[in-house]
């Protein structure tokens, strides 16, 4: 039994001893909605869709905890979520989310932020920007493709107008939480008409390596790597959970639902740490 509480801040442990990977919540903390994805339906996003991989894929438990809170700017609904994530591979690609992008506000040209915290393990979280998310994959100019490598206790803040995957590469099953706004619903549909990313992280003798999806007509010149950094402004703080520090002080959180109202630039949570040749 993986205990989660030190990095979660609430009575949640991970029972790695059962295939399924279930999580044990305690002190009246509710599932939310548990969903195991299959890897059925994670096979249309995938590099191979016809490669032998665990079954399911992963697990999310949705809305665990709902939260509000209104001042003078308006009212904000955040839900905190959870997903689980085994060790291994489908076919030669890491085992990863099938991935989404987040809609736009409305009159608004951002779309809605997120940020995530590693619980267990060690999470590759794949960024990508493209100049319009709803074109087809053999129109569209994907703008900009970043590697961020998070740790257990380190969070990651995933700016407006980026799609975004979540990654194990690792050999211990990988648990993150997110806070998201309450206020909307991820498109798929985008992720699924490219077959996922523009990049693939598969096995290599040298370890995990990147490999272009050749779906997308147009991709990035480099790809970034980069770290996440705290953002005291924006409630992100090394050895402070994110699931306490929301309830502590709603109102630095407000960006959450309107990024307009985050006191920092969002892309100051992240550090480019070095770029190479996106992989042809």
């Amino acid at each position: 039994m993986i205990d989660l509480e030190p990095t979660s801040g609430l009575p949640l442990s991970l029972d790695d001893a059962d295939p399924a990977l279930p999580l044990r919540l305690a002190g009246g903390l509710q599932p939310g909605r548990r969903i195991a994805r299959s890897l059925a339906e994670l096979r249309p996003a995938l590099a191979d869709p016809q490669a032998d991989g665990p079954d399911p894929a992963y697990w999310m438990y949705n809305g665990v905890t709902h939260f509000s809170a209104a001042d003078d700017r308006g009212v904000y609904h955040w839900r905190y979520d959870l997903t689980v994530l085994p060790p291994g591979r489908v076919g030669e690609e890491y085992l990863r989310t099938v991935g989404h992008y987040h809609p736009l506000l409305s009159g608004r040209s951002a779309a809605w932020p997120e940020v995530y915290e590693v619980l267990h393990g060690a999470a590759l979280f794949l960024l990508q920007r493209v100049d319009d998310p709803l074109s087809p994959p053999g129109e569209g100019q994907v703008e900009e493709f970043i590697v961020l490598r998070a740790k257990a206790g380190q969070k990651a803040l995933l700016p407006p107008n980026y799609g975004h995957w979540t990654v194990n590469t690792g050999a211990a099953p990988l648990v993150v939480c997110n806070w998201i706004a309450a206020d909307f619903e991820s498109d798929y549909a985008p992720v699924l008409a490219a077959r996922g990313p523009a990049g693939y992280v598969k096995a290599t003798p040298d370890g995990p390596g990147l490999a272009a999806n050749l779906r997308y007509a147009h991709l990035p010149a480099e790809l970034g790597h980069a770290e996440p950094l705290d953002a005291p402004e924006l409630g992100l703080e090394t050895g402070r959970p994110i699931f306490q520090a929301l309830l502590d002080r709603p109102s630095v959180w407000r960006w959450v639902c309107d990024p307009e109202l985050a006191p920092v630039d969002l892309r100051s949570a992240i550090r480019i740490t070095r770029t190479d040749p996106f992989p042809t």
